[in-house]
């Protein structure tokens, strides 16, 4: 049996409220010019993006699109305010899962629209924004398959993408409940999920979210289950900002403040989780969780 809970001990929403009350303060990077400044001085914004994150960031008649997309867009549009710059550019650089972290510590981005789902190791690496949503990890498999379980798993290969924080969750597993789990990893979504759907290997970890996404997609989707069983606790998603620039981070959390406590923000998530998506109409039919609520009542009491 597994033990329970497998990645439970740390409180997800505290972390997204400490990341909202008290962000950790670095030494500021002397060797880097800060962002807000190179932003003004080139009246260019560098952000990433995926073209295999649905809903959050795919490409929509070959321009970004998404629901981090367009959190990053009303940033942009802030920002515009700020520098008083109305005509921004913004300048879009494809990323990947893997990628991302090298891209913002090398300043070839300037921000990450893209969901990354926190961890203490990868918060090493770059600073996070203050949630816009919450997931657990799950896995998906064909319904064919008769895997219902964790230990069903057990002695699989099973798939994960590259970079993502399910590959430090598996490994954990693995040694935790000694499950013999074969990991094999994927740098595409789109590529895993096909991998899934051949039946080349029997299940594809990931958030709960982007697993509907996936299967959402695919031709035929009911011949697909996500797992009840849980791999975590629901994990905060935000954006990635480069490390050693508070001034940058300060500016960003305000506003990632004003839009989670504005009247917009409802039809926001309304938009992408509980509505159809076009152009094929999707409804992903993912009420907003007890965490998200949680953080915005926060958000909004300290605002009062």
């Amino acid at each position: 049996m597994l033990n329970k809970p497998l990645f439970c001990k740390t409180s997800y929403l505290a972390i997204a409220l400490l990341l909202l009350i008290s962000p950790l303060c670095r030494a500021h990077n002397i060797h880097s010019k800060p962002t807000l400044d190179r932003i003004a001085e080139t009246k260019t914004i560098t952000l990433g993006y995926q073209d295999d994150a649905f809903p959050f960031s795919y490409v929509e008649s070959q321009h970004p699109a998404g629901y981090s997309i367009d959190i990053c867009n009303k940033i942009v549009d802030a920002l515009k305010v700020k520098l008083k710059i109305k005509d921004l550019k913004v300048r879009w650089v494809k990323s990947s899962t893997a990628s991302q972290f090298v891209l913002i510590k090398n300043h070839a981005t300037d921000m990450m629209c893209i969901p990354a789902f926190y961890s203490e190791a990868r918060h090493q690496q770059a600073e996070f924004t203050l949630p816009f949503f919450f997931s657990s990890t799950r896995f998906i498999t064909r319904k064919n398959n008769h895997t219902d379980t964790i230990d069903d798993l057990a002695g699989h290969s099973v798939l994960v993408k590259s970079g993502t924080i399910y590959v430090e969750q598996l490994h954990q597993l693995n040694k935790t409940n000694d499950l013999n789990l074969n990991i094999e990893l994927e740098n595409s979504n789109n590529a895993a999920f096909q991998s899934l759907e051949s039946g080349e290997l029997p299940a594809l970890i990931s958030s709960y979210v982007l697993l509907k996404g996936m299967m959402t997609l695919s031709p035929n989707p009911d011949e697909f289950e996500i797992s009840n069983e849980v791999f975590s606790q629901p994990i905060p998603a935000g954006l990635l900002l480069p490390l050693n620039d508070n001034e940058f981070k300060g500016f960003i959390d305000d506003t990632m403040k004003s839009i989670l406590i504005s009247k917009d923000f409802n039809n926001l998530y309304q938009r992408w989780f509980m509505s159809p998506i076009p152009p094929k109409a999707i409804n992903l039919n993912i009420p907003m969780s007890t965490a998200l609520k949680a953080l915005i009542a926060s958000t909004s009491n300290n605002a009062n």
